[in-house]
C-alpha cells in the first residue's frame, strides 16, 4: 500500500509516513545495483572528459549625460539592455567571424559553419552580474584560446553598441528636426486663421472677456454696491467695423432685432435710458440676476416655514416676479447696447401690429443679405459666407441667437487649434533639444558607453575537471536510485502493516499476528482408535462392521432401572470381543429409524442436551493405548427418541513424547499469543453464549490461513474454556491433518463421511479428539476423497449439526479468489475472518475478496506474519511440503 491512513494526530501521520518511506529498504538490492551502475558510468565519463578552461570579462554600462528624454531609470534601461546585448553577442555573423579568426572547431567548420556556430553557442556565456554590469565568458580546452576569444567577443560587443548608439541618436535628431518644422508650420497656420477671424469680427479681442458675448465677472460686494475702482477704470471698447456702410447696416440690423425681441417679450423691454457701454449693461444684468437669486432664496426660506397662501409667502413670490422682470429688462438693454443703440425703442414696439412685425422681419432679411453681400465683396472668407448663409434663412425668432452660436463656436475652435499647436511645438522643441544633446554626446562618446571593467583573464584552474564530472554523476545516480525506490514504494499495492488495512477503508483489522520463528514440522503421529474396526463401507475394510463390547455397565446419566443405554460408536474402546452390530451400521438404516412413531427429524428440533455432557477422556501413559475413551460422551439430541448421538469420537491423538498439536503454540512469542487472545476475546463477544461457526479464509494461496485457523482453535480451547472443533473446509487442497502431524484412518475423512451421507448411509459424524476440549474433522491425505462434497446440501447440514455439539466450529476455508468455494463456506458459517499475509497479500486482492464475500458475515481482517522490517516475499507453495507455514 502506498497511501497514508487517516490517523488523527500529526504525530501518528508522521510515524505513518516514516514507516511507509522506510520500506525503501526492501529494494536495497535494486538500489545498490543502480548505484553501482551509475557510479561506473560516472567514472567512465570522468575519465573520458577533457579539461575545460573558462575565461571571463566584465563590462560596465553607464550613462554620463542625463538628457531626460528617456522616461525609464538607468536600472530599468540596463535591465532592458541585457537581452539586446546577448542577442548581439550570439549572432551568427559575430560568432562566425570569431571562428574564422581563431580557427575554432576545424572539423565542424569543414562540414558546415552553422554546426560550428551552434557548437560555439554552447561555450559562450552571457549573464547580468548586477544592474549595470555584464559578464562575458568563453570555455575551451586551451586556456590561452579561451582568454583571447573572450577578449575579442568583449571588444566586438562594445564596438557594436557604440556604433548602434551613434546611429540611433543621429536618426532621432534628424527625425525630431523634421517634426519641429512641421509643428512650427502648424502654429503659423493656426495663428493666421485666428487673425483672419479677428479681422472679420472685430468685436472679438484677446484678454479678459475677449468674447463680446461672454458674461462679465460678478463684482465683489453685495448686489447693488458700486463696482471696484479697477472695474470702473476699464473703458468701454466698442467694436466698430472698418467699412462705414457695413457698420451702418449692422447697427440697423441690431435695431430691427431689438424691436422684434421687445415685441416678443414686452415685459422685458427696458423702460429707461440704455447704459452708456456694454460693460455697464453687463453689470446691470448681473445685478438683476443676483437679485433674482436672492429673492428666490428668500421665497424658499419662507415656504420652509409657512404655506404658499400665507401673506409672507405671497409677498416673497411678488418680489421674485419683480426681480425676474428687472432681469429680463437688463438682458434686453444689454442686447440693445451690444447692437450699438444708445436709446431704448419707443412705445411702438409695445403696440407692434402683425403687419408691422412682418415688415420688420422682411427688413431684417434684406439687411442680412446686404451685409452678406458686402462681406463677400470685401474678401470675407469662407467662414463669414457660411455664417451669413446660415443666418439668412433663419426665422425672425432665432436668427440672432444662431449667429451668436456660430461666431462663438468658430472663435473657440480657432483658439483651441492655436493652443494645441503651440503645446505640440513646445514638446517637439524639448525633444529636439534632447536629441541634439544625445547626438552630440554619442559623436563625442560621452553620453552612454560600455567600458571594460575587468578584461579577460588567463584561467589557472580548469572549470570542469574529472572530479566534478564524477561527483555530479554520483549525485545524479543516488537521487535517481532513491527516486526509483520511492516510486516503487508509492506504487506498491502490497499490505505490510495495520496502517495499510486501515487505509483501505474496508473490513476492520481484528488482530495483527507477528512473524513466528521457523520451526520443524510436527512429528507424524497415528491416532488411537476408539474401536477396532472401521464403519461399514469405509475404504480399506472388507465391508463388515466390527465393534467392541461395552465394558461400562453403568455410565453417568444412564437410566436408573439398570438397562444399558444405547452406546455411541465413538464411546467405545478397543477390546477382544465385539457386541452386536450397532443399529447405525445396518444396511438401510437412517436417523429417522431411531425416532418414535410420528416424529420426523428436523434440524431445528435437534439441539445439545442441556443436562449433561460426557466426561473428558484421559490420555494414556506411554504405550499407545487409549484408556477410558468410552466415558467421553458427546451430548445426545434433545429428543428422547434418538438412540444414537449425531457426532462420535473416532479416536484420539496421544503423544506421550511431546505436547501433541499444541507444539504449534509452544515457544510462541508473547505478541503472537496476545494477538490470538485478542482475536478470541472479540469472537467471544460476537458469540454471546451461542454456538459460533467461524470460517478462516484468505484472498489467495500461501497466506497462512491454515496455521492461523489451527492456532485460533487451540486458543479458543485454551484452559478447556470452550468445546472447539477444527474442520477441514478446503477440500480441494486439504492441509489440516498434515499441519497437525496426524495420520488419520481413511474412514475419518470428512469428505468420505459426507459422501456416505449422500449415498443414504446415516452415521454420526466422526471426529478426532486432540484434547479434552479440542477436536478435529479433517482429511487423511493431501487430496480429499470426494472434493465435490463441499457443494452438497449435506455439508451445510453437517455444519448445523456440529454447531449443536461444539461451542466453536473453526473452518479452514479455501482461497476466495479464483473459485466459489469460499461462498459456500460463507453460507455454512456464522462469520468470516479474512487472513492477509504481510508483505505478500495485495490490497487489491483483499478488496476483491471482501467484495466477493460481501459485508454480511465478514468479521474483519487478521494480518498475519508481520515482520519487524518490511520484506518482499514470493508466493511459494511446494507440493509435498505440507508443513510449510506459507501454504
Amino acid at each position: 500500500m502506498s497511501s497514508l491512513s487517516t490517523e488523527s494526530t500529526p504525530r501518528e501521520r508522521l510515524d505513518r509516513a516514516i514507516s511507509v518511506f522506510g520500506r525503501i529498504r526492501m529494494y536495497w538490492r535494486s538500489v545498490a545495483a543502480m548505484i553501482a551502475v551509475g557510479l561506473s558510468i560516472s567514472l567512465a565519463l570522468a575519465l573520458a572528459t577533457k579539461r575545460v578552461w573558462r575565461s571571463e570579462a566584465t563590462i560596465l554600462y553607464r550613462e554620463t549625460i542625463q538628457t531626460g528624454r528617456d522616461p525609464q531609470s538607468s536600472t530599468a534601461r540596463a535591465a532592458r539592455l541585457g537581452p539586446k546585448l546577448k542577442d548581439t553577442l550570439i549572432a551568427r555573423g559575430t560568432l562566425a567571424g570569431v571562428i574564422e579568426a581563431f580557427g575554432l572547431y576545424p572539423e565542424k567548420s569543414a562540414r558546415s559553419m552553422v554546426e560550428a556556430v551552434e557548437e560555439m553557442k554552447n561555450h559562450v556565456g552571457f549573464r547580468a552580474q548586477s544592474s549595470d554590469t555584464y559578464v562575458i565568458s568563453f570555455t575551451h580546452d586551451d586556456p590561452l584560446v579561451a582568454q583571447q576569444v573572450a577578449a575579442r567577443l568583449t571588444q566586438i560587443l562594445v564596438d557594436d553598441y557604440r556604433r548602434d548608439s551613434l546611429g540611433a541618436a543621429t536618426m532621432t535628431r534628424d527625425f525630431l528636426r523634421r517634426e519641429l518644422d512641421e509643428a512650427s508650420a502648424k502654429v503659423e497656420e493656426a495663428s493666421r486663421a485666428l487673425a483672419t477671424f479677428l479681422a472679420r469680427n472685430p468685436q472679438f479681442q484677446w484678454g479678459l472677456n475677449d468674447s463680446p458675448y461672454a458674461p462679465v465677472p460678478q463684482p465683489l460686494g453685495p448686489p447693488g454696491a458700486p463696482a471696484p475702482a479697477a472695474a470702473r477704470a476699464v473703458p468701454a471698447q466698442p467694436a466698430r467695423p472698418a467699412d462705414p456702410q457695413l457698420a451702418a447696416l449692422e447697427r440697423q440690423l441690431a435695431r430691427v432685432e431689438a424691436l422684434l425681441g421687445a415685441a416678443r417679450s414686452p415685459a422685458a423691454a427696458p423702460g429707461g435710458p440704455l447704459p452708456p457701454s456694454v460693460l455697464e449693461a453687463q453689470r446691470a444684468r448681473d445685478a438683476a440676476a443676483a437679485a433674482v437669486a436672492s429673492a428666490e432664496a428668500a421665497l424658499a426660506e419662507k415656504l420652509a416655514t409657512v404655506t404658499p397662501i400665507h401673506p409672507d409667502a405671497i409677498g416673497a413670490k411678488r418680489r421674485v416676479e419683480a426681480a425676474r422682470s428687472q432681469l429680463a429688462a437688463a438682458e434686453s438693454a444689454l442686447r440693445l447696447v451690444r447692437a450699438g443703440l444708445t436709446e431704448a425703442p419707443s412705445g411702438e414696439a409695445r403696440a407692434l401690429t402683425p403687419s408691422r412685425r412682418a415688415a420688420l422681419a422682411a427688413e431684417r432679411s434684406a439687411l442680412l443679405r446686404q451685409i452678406a453681400g458686402l462681406r463677400a465683396r470685401h474678401g470675407g472668407g469662407r467662414t463669414a459666407v457660411v455664417d451669413e448663409a446660415r443666418r439668412a434663412p433663419a426665422g425672425p425668432d432665432g436668427g440672432a441667437e444662431e449667429r451668436v452660436i456660430e461666431l462663438e463656436t468658430e472663435w473657440h475652435r480657432l483658439r483651441l487649434d492655436l493652443e494645441r499647436a503651440r503645446e505640440y511645438l513646445k514638446t517637439v522643441q524639448a525633444n529636439e533639444r534632447a536629441a541634439n544633446l544625445s547626438a552630440d554626446a554619442a559623436e563625442n562618446k560621452s553620453e552612454t558607453e560600455l567600458d571594460v571593467l575587468d578584461p579577460a583573464y588567463l584561467p589557472s584552474r580548469p572549470d570542469r575537471g574529472r572530479g566534478r564530472v564524477f561527483f555530479a554523476g554520483a549525485a545524479v545516480t543516488f537521487f535517481f536510485a532513491l527516486g526509483v525506490a520511492g516510486a516503487r514504494v508509492l506504487l506498491n499495492d502490497t499490505v505490510y502493516d495495520g496502517g495499510d488495512i486501515h487505509a483501505l477503508g474496508g473490513p476492520a483489522l481484528l488482530a495483527a499476528m507477528p512473524e513466528l520463528p521457523q520451526r520443524p514440522p510436527l512429528r507424524e503421529r497415528a491416532i488411537v482408535p476408539a474401536y477396532s474396526a472401521a464403519p461399514t463401507g469405509a475404504p480399506g475394510t472388507g465391508g463388515e462392521p466390527t465393534g467392541v463390547p461395552d465394558d461400562d455397565a453403568e455410565r453417568p446419566g444412564a437410566p436408573g432401572d439398570g438397562a444399558e443405554p444405547p452406546a455411541a460408536p465413538g464411546d467405545r474402546i478397543a477390546g477382544p470381543s465385539a457386541p452386536a452390530e450397532p443399529a447405525s451400521a445396518r444396511p438401510g438404516f437412517t436417523l429417522e429409524d431411531t425416532l418414535p412413531d410420528g416424529l420426523a427429524l428436523d434440524d431445528g428440533d435437534v439441539g445439545p442436551g442441556p443436562d449433561w455432557s460426557a466426561p473428558e477422556p484421559s490420555w494414556s501413559a506411554p504405550g499407545g493405548s487409549l484408556a477410558c475413551v468410552g466415558p467421553r460422551h458427546l451430548a445426545y439430541a434433545g429428543s428422547s427418541g434418538f438412540r444414537e448421538p449425531e457426532v462420535e469420537i473416532l479416536g484420539a491423538d496421544v503423544d506421550p513424547e511431546g505436547y501433541g498439536v499444541f507444539e504449534l503454540l509452544r515457544d510462541a512469542p508473547a505478541p503472537a499469543l496476545a494477538a490470538l487472545r485478542v482475536l478470541r476475546h472479540r469472537l467471544d463477544q460476537r458469540r454471546g453464549g451461542e454456538p459460533l461457526a467461524i470460517a478462516v479464509v484468505s484472498p489467495g494461496r500461501a497466506e497462512g490461513k491454515t496455521a492461523l485457523a489451527a492456532r485460533l482453535a487451540m486458543t479458543l480451547a485454551e484452559a478447556e474454556r470452550a468445546r472447539v472443533l477444527l474442520v477441514e473446509g478446503h477440500l480441494a487442497r486439504p492441509r489440516v491433518a498434515a499441519l497437525l502431524g496426524l495420520r488419520l484412518p481413511p474412514h475419518a475423512s470428512f469428505s468420505e463421511q459426507l459422501r456416505r451421507r449422500m449415498a443414504g448411509e446415516a452415521r454420526p459424524l466422526g471426529v478426532i479428539a486432540l484434547s479434552p476440549s479440542l477436536s478435529v474433522l479433517a482429511e487423511p491425505s493431501l487430496e480429499a476423497s470426494y472434493p465435490a462434497a463441499l457443494h452438497s446440501v449435506h455439508f451445510e447440514a453437517a455444519m448445523r449439526t456440529l454447531r449443536r455439539y461444539f461451542d466453536y466450529v473453526v473452518i479452514d476455508g479455501p482461497p476466495v479468489l479464483g473459485s466459489g468455494d469460499a461462498n459456500v463456506i460463507e453460507d455454512a458459517s456464522d462469520g468470516i475472518v479474512l487472513v492477509a499475509r504481510a508483505s505478500l497479500t495485495r490490497a487489491s486482492s483483499l478488496t476483491r475478496a471482501a467484495e466477493q464475500l460481501g459485508e454480511r458475515r465478514i468479521l474483519g481482517v487478521v494480518l498475519n506474519d508481520i515482520a519487524a522490517r518490511p520484506v518482499a516475499r514470493k508466493r511459494i507453495c511446494i507440493e509435498g511440503e505440507p508443513a510449510r507455514r506459507s501454504c
